[in-house]
């Protein structure tokens, strides 16, 4: 019988940070399979839903017990069966209504559509513009934080550094050599944080004249023209996508957000620091409950 347990070595271990359970033979070490470290054991989903069906079970078993031996209840529900039948009757018509005399002159919002045709056929076409799909939607503006926090000692940047370095180990389209220079830089810095934020329209890539604008406007605030200013000073550009669809091809969406976002850093904003794109694949970790939140671009700035 398996065992089932949690890792808490939260600033180490993608598994622990994402709350995964891992299952664990008898007889096996009782262990993180990622980092190696001890787990908090939890009871087995098994377990868990067996007290539920078991719950259920004894809820069914009394309300029949209760049916059979209390003559009361049965009554009880028997009139209630007969009060909601008589209800159900059509009233009768030897009673004029208020509105029998009314002529029934159609609407104009009605006289070649039924209602609510519209409503329902509209958001089909226009899925990306309804009044309640911009609840889930990313902003619509590049933005970059009110103070740019460089401390690894944060949550958020020790974080996002745990994962850059698992995306940069699972790169296929890098060298090798490359590869190991963006590795170090991660790695080795004594100082990390994002300092802007781009979205991105479902499936989209490339960026807007205004999209354009608005980065170049960020990237000449005074806190970061300080960073650019900095020859040691690395800009890793992170793409992200939604969750949602293929795997491999939201890896690909990703890199080419990146892609797209260092190319205009470089040709119409005179970015001249060394940077490195790393294509982070679907992710729920900039927003699990909206995911469309994940389609951005962050630019983070790292000091070795």
């Amino acid at each position: 019988m398996s065992r089932f347990g949690k890792c808490q070595n939260l600033s180490g271990c993608l598994l622990a940070y994402r709350g995964e359970e891992t299952e664990v033979e008898n007889g096996q070490p009782f262990i993180c399979a990622e980092c190696g470290k001890p787990l908090v054991e939890v009871k087995s989903p098994a377990s868990v839903w067996m007290r539920y069906v078991y719950g259920l079970l004894a809820i069914l078993i009394l309300a029949g017990v209760a049916f059979a031996f209390y003559p009361p209840l049965r009554g009880m529900i028997s009139k209630g069966k007969g009060h909601q039948e008589a209800s159900d009757r059509p009233a009768s018509t030897d009673q004029p209504s208020s509105t029998d005399n009314t002529p029934a002159t159609p609407s104009s919002n009605s006289s070649s559509t039924p209602a609510g045709e519209t409503n329902s056929t509209t958001p089909s076409t226009t899925h990306d513009t309804t009044s309640s799909a911009p609840v889930a939607e990313p902003p619509a503006t590049v933005t970059s934080p009110q103070r740019i926090e460089m401390d690894l000692s944060q949550q958020e940047n020790k974080t996002v550094k745990a994962e850059v370095l698992t995306r940069v180990d699972q790169m296929p389209n890098i060298s090798g050599g490359n590869k190991d220079k963006l590795y170090m830089a991660v790695e080795k810095a004594r100082k990390m944080g994002k300092i802007i934020t781009i979205p991105f329209g479902s499936g989209k890539t490339e960026l807007t004249a205004t999209d354009i604008q608005q980065l170049k406007a960020e990237l000449e605030k005074p806190e970061i023209v300080s960073l650019r200013g900095d020859p040691t000073a690395v800009f890793v550009i992170l793409g992200y996508a939604d969750p949602k669809g293929d795997a491999k091809k939201n890896i690909t969406i990703s890199e080419s957000r990146a892609d797209s976002v260092r190319k205009i850093m470089k040709d119409k904003c005179d970015v001249i620091n060394v940077m490195h794109t790393v294509g982070m694949g679907g992710s729920k970790l900039l927003d699990a409950h909206n995911l469309e939140k994940n389609r951005i671009v962050e630019i983070w700035a790292v000091l070795p």
